[in-house]
């Protein structure tokens, strides 16, 4: 791409030549510009509402059409969840008439379709302003602005969250009790009672910080060894319930009694050996990744405003 940017851009927008981006309204509808120099091409990013609008469809068979329509453009594509792009090819001197060409026919089915510009981060729609975020183009409202400008402080209940986090490992201890019914020890399971302990604990507790993984964690840990005592339990029932005409509670009450023997505690012991072992293996990375995005949250973005 060898022009002038100055140039090239499209009445009514801006280039902020330090950050590399175009930005501007027609038809009340925001813009991005990002030149792409080594593909030679412009992108034109529009941020908007398509999940919540009734113009999805529309949108989509016009943007189908476009690249027929148009012989400069290499692409046309929504993201399927808040971003449009169009891809205009450099031709220098043509440059700033095919861009406002896109630009006004784009916004005026916009406003056909009913669709509205939306925050890039948390999709509302508001007065937004167009940003940079960690060298990325954006259009943001005023509170994502901020939260990413100062790092990301949500509040956190932990007791709602530990709440949540009980219910979670339960669910996932369900799994485990399943699959041990059926005379296998999983790695999914413990996989799946930390996945379900932290999902809890940020559903309730509104935010997931580092000391809520680690309560989640302990008391993986934990219903792991429960599920155990549970399984052994079911077994009891299994085994001696018609035999000795015992109820599931009864069963459970003589789980401490069979622990006494040596035979069922290598067995239950070996089986939380194995099943520690395999839930470490199986949510280590996703426990690693979740602790790591933590960090990230809470350190504040390099963002320009304009």
């Amino acid at each position: 791409m060898n022009v002038q940017m100055g140039n090239v851009v499209p009445d009514g927008f801006v280039f902020e030549r330090e950050q590399n981006v175009m930005h501007g309204a027609c038809n009340g509808i925001a813009l991005l510009i990002i030149p792409v120099m080594a593909e030679d091409q412009f992108r034109i990013q529009l941020h908007a509402d398509v999940e919540r609008s009734g113009g999805k469809e529309r949108l989509l068979e016009y943007l189908g059409m476009l690249q027929q329509r148009h012989s400069f453009i290499q692409y046309a594509g929504y993201n399927g969840m808040n971003m449009v792009s169009v891809h205009v090819a450099s031709r220098e001197q043509e440059d700033k008439e095919n861009l406002t060409i896109v630009i006004s026919e784009l916004t005026e089915k916009c406003a056909e379709f009913g669709l509205h510009n939306c925050c890039t981060r948390c999709k509302n729609v508001s007065l937004l302003r167009a940003a940079t975020v960690d060298g990325a183009p954006a259009l943001l409202c005023a509170g994502c602005l901020s939260q990413m400008t100062e790092g990301a402080k949500k509040k956190e209940n932990v007791l709602l969250g530990l709440i949540g986090a009980v219910f979670g490992v339960l669910l996932g201890t369900v799994l485990w009790v399943l699959i041990g019914q059926a005379g296998f020890i999983a790695g999914i399971a413990g996989y799946a009672i930390v996945f379900c302990g932290m999902k809890g604990y940020e559903l309730l507790g509104k935010n997931l910080s580092k000391a809520g993984i680690v309560i989640c964690v302990l008391l993986s840990c934990l219903m792991i060894a429960g599920a155990e005592f549970v399984s052994l339990g079911i077994v009891i029932f299994r085994e001696l319930g018609d035999m000795y005409g015992l109820t599931l509670g009864d069963s459970f009450a003589l789980v401490p009694a069979f622990l006494q023997e040596s035979e069922v505690v290598g067995e239950v012991a070996k089986d939380l050996v194995i099943g520690y072992a395999l839930a470490i293996w199986a949510s280590y990375a996703s426990v690693k990744s979740r602790w790591k995005q933590v960090d990230q949250e809470a350190k504040p973005h390099d963002v320009v405003s304009f």
